[in-house]
């Protein structure tokens, strides 16, 4: 395989490996830390190009290492996440999900296949490669567990930089879409349950009940983003779910109503949860019933790095169009790994019939070429940094 990525020319043998490699992960998504086929699938492509696999213990995922031959001691790493989600696929495509129920609607097919021709020709170069370049391939990112396993695993040591990347249906081939500071936002899931006395529904005076409650608490929690917070700052307080009783005529003794938080900062995260436990506790008192909330704490914002950020600008508008992200309300791990090191996270341009998370996304293969050159670029780029 030639080691130079020409993306003025699509239908060249580079462009052939990295779809029939892109494909061949499409039909065997996995779900978050059950990435068994696909964890092996980056071994072996890893393996026969040459590159050297960590012996980390980690069950699922890799991590990776091509070491330069120009003496440095610099380590720059670069990330793709390989799970898929539990959606039906409703594509059609010819080379669609083979696994049942699971599909790789987020795209980290894509993303997986992009940075394993990436590396491949990164090992080509390691004769020009001042420092090591580390390749992490991420497992569990939609259950948020996977960034921490594999720093645990020791993926970020000595690394001094890290660059990874998003496919974003809604944006064409051939463009990336970049800023520095927040991009994404930081999310924090929840469950509430608020536990009453259950009654006959006709006589309402000799219970407590939950629903009643419930939905002031749900109504009053909307006031944090009107009232509580700056209207020049985003975030949001959503509720996703609701359950509590089974019949028309019995009012029940639980209500249990799930939902998420999202913010672009960890000041407005904290203020945000402290005021959300102040009004479902003092409603639940006002109501005479006790309440409990369970959080399960996500990433925190992805924040990128000024001068990372401006490094991988300068490398990508030589071939590419570049914009200026606008910010998501979607959360990314990759925010755990810029906590501990100095990160910038592009939005990539894959033209999708549909948007992320959607069952019916398709992702233009076309875009690949593009994803596998800022990849190769932007190492060599951040390897140069003094």
């Amino acid at each position: 395989m030639n080691d130079t990525v020409d993306v003025t020319h699509t239908d060249t043998e580079l462009s052939k490996k990295i779809i029939n490699i892109f494909t061949e992960l499409h039909r065997h998504p996995e779900v978050s830390n059950k990435e068994e086929w696909t964890t092996a699938f980056v071994k072996d492509k890893l393996s026969a190009a040459g590159i050297k696999v960590l012996n980390t213990g980690i069950k699922t995922g890799v991590i990776a290492e091509i070491t330069g031959e120009v003496q440095s001691k610099r380590t720059i790493a670069l990330r793709a996440d390989i799970d898929a989600l539990p959606v039906l696929e409703k594509t059609g495509l010819k080379y669609c999900s083979l696994n049942d129920g699971i599909s790789h609607a987020c795209g980290h097919d894509f993303h997986t296949a992009a940075l394993l021709v990436a590396a491949e020709i990164l090992n080509k170069k390691k004769d020009q490669l001042e420092g090591s370049i580390r390749l992490i391939f991420e497992p569990g990112e939609e259950n948020h567990t996977g960034a921490k396993l594999m720093i645990a695993a020791g993926a970020l040591t000595g690394v001094s930089a890290i660059f990874g990347m998003h496919n974003m249906p809604t944006i064409p081939c051939g463009m990336v879409a970049l800023k520095s500071g927040a991009l994404m936002a930081s999310n924090d899931n929840f469950q509430v349950a608020v536990h009453g006395i259950s009654a006959h529904a006709a006589m309402p005076h000799t219970g407590k009940d939950p629903i009643v409650t419930a939905a002031t608490i749900i109504t009053t929690l909307q006031s944090i983003i009107s009232r509580n917070t700056s209207p020049f700052d985003s975030a949001i307080v959503t509720i996703g779910s609701i359950s509590g009783g089974k019949v028309n005529n019995v009012i029940p003794d639980e209500v249990i109503f799930k939902g998420t938080i999202r913010t672009f900062s960890e000041e407005e995260r904290n203020y945000i949860k402290e005021r959300f436990t102040q009004i479902v506790t003092n409603v639940g008192t006002a109501y005479g019933q006790q309440t409990a909330i369970d959080w399960d704490k996500g990433p925190s914002p992805v924040n990128n790095d000024l001068e990372i950020t401006a490094t991988v600008n300068r490398v990508a508008e030589k071939f590419m169009k570049v914009v200026t992200a606008q910010p998501s309300c979607a959360d990314d791990d990759f925010a755990t790994y810029e906590e501990r090191v100095p990160g910038c996270y592009a939005f990539i341009g894959s033209q999708g019939s549909s948007n992320l998370h959607h069952s019916d996304l398709v992702v233009n293969p076309k875009a690949l070429i593009y994803a596998v050159k800022l990849h190769v670029d932007t190492a060599l780029a951040l390897l140069n940094i003094k």
